[in-house]
């Protein structure tokens, strides 16, 4: 008896323990992680629109494929129609991939690393690293030209060529055309994820931290280069981390006159203390200061310069100037032309924002609606952070109605954007990537209307606060991807602050300059201004000595902002109409992950992410696309809409396991009980 009752005992533990570990298992995701393939390329098709017919995806290679085969194998994996009848004598011709409705002269073009292809789909071998891209065009090719440069850790240029893609190729086709006309082997992997990877170019020597940064047009480049589609007069620069004159990255030991080092000599050399001259103190800022300013900009600057973007119309609209029916039109005609269809979620939103600004109706815009675009984009978080935050800014401009169905309504957005939040306070673009002072900033704006909720204002705090330790003793922000301490970014902080309602020049924000001797205090306005040309515009780097015409754009903004600031005004520059709806985001949900559209993580830059790589951070960057609300992050199996493949363990499965198991468990228990009463 005594045998059987410990038996039982000893079935019972063994029963509960084994449910207890199902039970935490189930509730611990088992996380896959993304690998770089051993030999992979990527692959697309995109209509004569631009629009993805098959998005861009990742693709293991087998040996002696061809791009036929590759093509064939995905549409068939993701359900996409191919119409590609086998000829006896030249092989497979592609009629149409997906359901397009081809126009008139134009047919299905292969595109191999940015060049049209010179033999059939059939015909080409894929090799690992390849870029793919099917798409709708007639003959000639219409093309764009790209300089391509690669700059290592002594400034030496390992790259530097003007190549002409294939129009619609991507950033990276244009880097391998770039190095295979200049016969520099450019090494880079496909990731299952993230897509292409600059691993070396040339012979260039790598030291353990060292990686290849991407700039576009002077700007870090907040997105993956497979992602990005250039534009003519596009300039890629690839940049390693410099490095001193030997190159070793390290400080030598001070000379002491005796070979040896300081701390070892037995009559150390006394290091020469500075004598640094007293800076002065930067000229006051007042109402007539910004004012004046604000009126040189647009009445000089952009006077000559025209408006080149959306968000200089945004500007400008808010100056008071009236917009020239040339932009008007020239939007019509490519809205009629693009059949209103945009890549990217951030395209949709800067046009929104412009509209609004011109008091021009966005639901309503040459037979489309424009606002439905974002709420309902399946590529909202494709461009990380900042596609989120533009969305809610955009739709708040006009006040905009967002039905409760909507795939992304005001509370999903806020709710998304509370959940990305660092422990440090600070806003990244990507997943796995640092923070990022403009991103973070952006964001503040995009919170502004909703900080009466607790959850939204202690996140706008801490916010802050992070964002004031990362500024500098000059009253910026350096940052290497920037190129240095950029004035896009001071312009982004002075925009997030006064939209929650933090004076750029108060105590908080105006530093005192390290230097002993210096009595220079300096604040964000103060600091802008410093940035300020003779013509009216704005430099992106003080060391440019030119102005910039991105710079500009955001300094005439943050300029406006702060002036409203000062005028007691709305908060957000942004706001073209107060809003009237209540959004509640509940306190007790802000910890939990938004149950809205999968996000997408998007690629960083070209930076090394854990287990993969890029994005980089968008983003969220010196002239930073993300000021705009224009980087074009991309996700690999997600681009397009595309779902992610589930990486965690399923949930719902282990929970019935461990039910099954309690009900295995409690009938052994039952039908040994029975038994040792019967004996």
């Amino acid at each position: 008896m005594n045998k059987q009752y410990l038996s039982q005992r000893f079935i019972a533990i063994f029963m509960i323990m084994l449910l207890a570990i199902f039970q935490v298992v189930s509730f611990t995701p088992q996380n896959v992680e993304a690998a770089s393939l051993e030999n992979g390329a990527t692959i697309s098709a995109v209509d004569h629109n631009g629009e993805a017919v098959l998005p861009l995806t990742a693709v293991n290679i087998k040996e002696g494929q061809t791009a036929y085969d590759v093509l064939k194998e995905i549409t068939e994996a993701k359900d996409i129609p191919l119409d590609a009848p086998i000829d006896p004598t030249y092989g497979p011709f592609i009629n149409n991939i997906g359901n397009v409705t081809l126009p008139a002269g134009q047919y299905w073009t292969l595109s191999i690393n940015g060049e049209p292809a010179t033999v059939g789909a059939d015909g080409y071998s894929v090799k690992n690293g390849d870029s793919l891209l099917f798409k709708v065009s007639g003959y000639p090719y219409e093309q764009v030209d790209v300089t391509v440069s690669a700059i290592d850790q002594k400034g030496n240029k390992i790259l530097d060529e003007t190549v002409s893609v294939f129009k619609g190729s991507s950033g990276y086709d244009a880097v391998k055309l770039a190095g295979k006309l200049a016969n520099v082997e450019v090494d880079a992997s496909i990731d299952s994820t993230w897509f292409a990877f600059i691993n070396n170019i040339g012979n260039t020597e790598l030291g353990e931290t060292d990686y290849w940064s991407v700039n576009l047009n002077g700007i870090s480049m907040m997105e993956g280069l497979s992602s990005y589609i250039p534009k003519s007069g596009d300039h890629i620069e690839l940049r390693l981390p410099k490095v001193d004159d030997e190159g070793s990255g390290e400080e030598e030991e001070p000379d002491t006159g005796n070979g040896l080092p300081e701390e070892e000599s037995p009559n150390p050399t006394p290091t020469p203390e500075p004598n640094p001259e007293p800076q002065p103190e930067a000229d006051p800022v007042t109402k007539e200061t910004v004012n004046a300013t604000i009126n040189h900009l647009a009445d000089k600057y952009f006077t000559t310069n025209g408006i080149q973007d959306h968000m200089t119309a945004v500007a400008l609209n808010i100056v008071g100037d009236e917009l020239p029916k040339s932009y008007i039109e020239e939007l019509k005609k490519e809205i009629i032309d693009r059949d209103g269809v945009y890549r990217n979620v951030t395209d949709y939103e800067k046009i929104v924002l412009s509209l609004t600004s011109a008091n021009v109706d966005a639901k309503s815009f040459v037979g489309y609606d424009l606002v439905e675009k974002i709420y309902n984009n399946e590529r909202m978080t494709i461009q990380g952070n900042n596609g989120v935050a533009y969305a809610l800014i955009a739709l708040d401009s006009g006040n905009y109605e967002i039905p409760s169905n909507a795939k992304w309504t005001r509370e999903a957005l806020v709710k998304y954007l509370l959940n990305e939040q660092l422990e440090s306070g600070g806003w990244s673009l990507a997943p796995n990537s640092k923070e990022s002072i403009d991103i973070t900033a952006m964001i503040l704006t995009a919170l502004a209307p909703y900080q009466d909720q607790e959850n939204v204002k202690s996140a706008i705090n801490k916010a802050v606060e992070w964002i004031a330790n990362e500024q500098d003793n000059d009253g910026g922000f350096s940052d290497e991807y920037n190129g240095g301490d950029a004035s896009e970014t001071t312009a982004q902080v002075i925009i997030g602050l006064t939209a929650v309602g933090v004076d750029p020049t108060g105590e908080q924000f105006t530093k005192q300059s390290t230097v002993e001797s210096a009595s220079n205090h300096i604040n964000l306005i103060q600091h802008l201004l410093t940035f300020k040309q003779e013509d009216g515009g704005f430099a992106h780097l003080l060391a440019d000595n030119e102005s910039d015409y991105m710079a500009s754009t955001q300094a005439l903004l943050a300029l406006l902002a702060y002036q409203d600031y000062l005028n007691e005004g709305k908060s957000s520059i942004y706001q073209f109409s107060q809003p009237d709806t209540e959004v509640v985001v509940p306190e007790e949900d802000s910890d939990n992950k938004v149950e809205t559209p999968a996000p997408e993580a998007p690629v960083e830059n070209n930076k090394p992410v854990p287990a993969t790589d890029n994005e980089a951070s968008n983003t969220d960057n010196s002239k930073v696309n993300q000021n705009e609300g224009n980087s074009n992050v991309e996700l690999s199996q997600k681009a397009e809409g595309h779902q992610l493949p589930n990486t965690a363990t399923p949930l719902y499965n282990l929970i019935v396991i461990g039910v099954v198991i309690a009900v295995i468990g409690t009938a052994v228990l039952i039908y040994t009980r029975r038994r040792s009463q019967n004996a």
